[in-house]
């Protein structure tokens, strides 16, 4: 009895050092871009832009990997414990997980067809611990299209001073495609033209202040951060309260839209980035590029009309 006993307490102690030597053998993992990981959000969906690569990475069990915390920085796993993403709808043939860390808690997705997709992952224990799997885990991913914007096409216009009925009644900027929270690079120049047609002076605005003959635009337009976010599908843009002539000579007010990016398309920054979202200069851009002139000329002043005078012939 006594043996049995000895026999059951060894087995005991066996087990115990089995299971704390698995747990002790551990190895770094990829460090997570952006990290701490407190720039990742837990979410059952996310919008990535068509083309681009995306992180996604999934906490490990804290019992298995006590010594797994990304928001700390601290990214040691277990070893031998495996996660295996896959795609559980949508068409698999259209992602692209990271080569490297496709087995790992941290991947890379990138999709090259529009549409609807849910990616899974699910953690999958060693034989040292009877191959356990976990549940799937998913998230749903919207892909989309580049975004686009314009503020209705290049365009000139010209009128006089005196009847502005030609021009437009606003400069209107529309956003389209893409994901929300735009973010649109776009200029106003406002100048003036001496009798020869040649650019004489620069202004700040429509009131005729700042003339300098260097070229600058117009502080309405703060051109020290260029990036001004679209807060709707259609954005008035026109900034100035009317289009003015200035110095009594033909005053030029041209609008220019450059660019535009989404938030879907600033996702796929992220990594080149690594989570580092304050500069905006920094982000992919689609080009938008899209000229309007208005050109408004001052009203021709009639001198007097002169004839013989009344004592020519005295």
């Amino acid at each position: 009895m006594r043996k049995q006993n000895l026999l059951k307490l060894v087995m005991m102690v066996v087990a115990m050092f089995v299971f704390t030597g698995a747990m002790a053998q551990t190895h770094d993992g990829t460090t997570v871009p952006g990290t701490p990981a407190v720039t990742f959000a837990a979410t059952g969906t996310t919008y990535m832009m068509v083309g681009t690569t995306i992180p996604l990475y999934t906490q490990p069990d804290s019992y298995y990997h006590p010594n797994y915390d990304p928001t700390t920085g601290t990214f040691t796993l277990t070893d031998d414990f495996t996660w295996e993403w896959a795609v559980t709808a949508g068409v698999a043939g259209n992602v692209t997980f990271g080569v490297n860390n496709s087995d790992d808690v941290y991947t890379t997705v990138e999709i090259t067809v529009v549409g609807s997709y849910t990616i899974s992952v699910k953690e999958i224990a060693p034989a040292a611990f009877n191959s356990c799997e976990s549940n799937e885990v998913e998230i749903d991913i919207e892909v989309v299209t580049e975004p686009e914007a314009t503020i209705g096409g290049d365009a000139d216009y010209e009128a006089c001073e005196n009847d502005l009925s030609g021009l437009p009644a606003g400069i209107n900027l529309t956003t389209s495609e893409g994901w929300q929270n735009y973010r649109v690079v776009w200029n106003l120049q406002i100048h003036t033209l001496d009798n020869l047609g040649a650019i004489d002076f620069y202004y700040d605005n429509e009131d005729g202040d700042g003339a300098d003959p260097v070229q600058k635009y117009a502080v309405e337009y703060d051109d020290a951060n260029p990036y001004e976010m679209a807060t709707a599908d259609t954005d008035d843009i026109t900034t100035v309260a009317g289009f003015n002539v200035i110095a009594n000579q033909a005053t030029v007010y041209t609008y220019t839209l450059v660019s535009v990016n989404d938030q879907a398309s600033r996702f796929g920054d992220f990594i080149t980035l690594d989570g580092d979202a304050s500069d905006a200069s920094a982000f992919w851009y689609n080009p938008m590029p899209e000229v309007i002139t208005i050109v408004v000329n001052p009203v021709p002043v009639t001198g007097p009309i002169y004839h013989i005078p009344a004592t020519w012939a005295e």
